[in-house]
């Protein structure tokens, strides 16, 4: 049986404009719909226990706009697809560790993923962060 491996998905810097209840809503929507395709073995949205230390931020973690997942790894580029896909032009940050050593992959399409794809595969302690398209400066 292929390896699992727990992967927490980050929206809270998407941009996305939403209250808390819809946001809860939106990532309700999104762990049945990876769940349904099976993209991912299970999907819930995260609590406190789910946060690695390393990654907590002060006090208490900030767990608005997280789901937490149990990928197959044999699926975890086409989660990266549909997360990619959904929120087309945003930047997606995939961090994780390997060997002790913390990793952090930004990449904006399939191409740039591709690229990262070996590196992908081996890291363990996975976070995906979306986060809302960043514009250059004007000169």
């Amino acid at each position: 049986m292929p390896e699992s491996c727990s992967v927490l998905i980050d929206f809270s810097e998407a941009g996305l404009n939403f209250d808390r209840a819809e946001l809860e809503s939106f990532l309700l929507t999104i762990a049945d719909e990876m769940e349904s395709g099976a993209l991912v073995q299970s999907a819930r949205l995260a609590r406190d226990e789910d946060i690695p230390e390393s990654a907590k931020s002060g006090v208490g973690a900030f767990l608005i706009g997280i789901l937490t997942t149990e990928i197959n790894r044999e699926n975890l580029g086409k989660v990266m697809d549909y997360l990619g896909n959904l929120r087309y032009g945003r930047t997606l940050t995939l961090s994780g560790e390997i060997d002790g050593m913390t990793y952090s992959i930004e990449y904006r399409n399939k191409k740039e993923l591709d690229q990262a794809a070996d590196t992908i595969e081996r890291l363990a302690n996975l976070r995906v962060k979306i986060r809302e398209q960043q514009t250059l400066p004007e000169n």
